[in-house]
């Protein structure tokens, strides 16, 4: 009986620590993917920034074809 108890004791123990260390990789994961999304979210601010920019050039363009049209 006590060497049962020992092999589960010796189980749960070896499942604990596998428990930690696949705890230990997600939280390594998680990080790195907070990371990424930072850096993705930093890309699409920058470009719906130029997207911005470019729109109010095309506008600005647009403009300047209809204000420099020949009248009839």
């Amino acid at each position: 009986m006590a060497e049962r108890l020992a092999d589960k004791i010796e189980r749960l123990i070896a499942a604990a620590e596998r428990a930690h260390d696949e705890r230990s990789a997600l939280r390594e994961q998680a990080a790195a993917l907070a990371e990424e999304n930072q850096e993705l979210r930093r890309l699409i601010q920058h470009s719906h920034a130029r997207i911005e920019e470019l729109a109010g050039q095309l506008r600005r363009l647009e403009d300047e074809a209809v204000h420099s049209q020949p009248e009839d």
